[in-house]
């Protein structure tokens, strides 16, 4: 009979866009309808149209149909295209 240590890791993983958003965070149009309730917006679907944004993958809201970036990703990028992605935190 053998004895031996058996070690796991585990922990989660987020993955964030050039503008420092975390992608795929806000997925369904009831977590985006709640969003703009705590903001003091109402949703109305005759009038807002739903988008996924191509940086970050997550949806938001605007009045057109025309594609556009969220309001985060509409700004300018905080990490380099390509570039070295900095040291994450608390990890041993």
């Amino acid at each position: 009979m053998s004895t031996g240590i058996r070690i796991a890791l585990g922990g989660t993983a987020a993955v964030y866009c050039i503008h420092d958003r975390q992608k795929r965070e806000v997925t369904d149009v009831g977590h985006v309808r709640l969003l703009g309730l705590q903001r003091g917006q109402q949703f109305d679907s005759r009038i807002h149209k739903v988008q996924l944004c191509p940086c970050c993958e997550n949806l938001h809201v605007r009045l057109d149909d025309i594609p556009h970036y969220c309001p985060v990703c509409s700004g300018r990028p905080v990490h380099p295209v390509g570039g070295p992605l900095p040291e994450p935190q608390g990890v041993l």
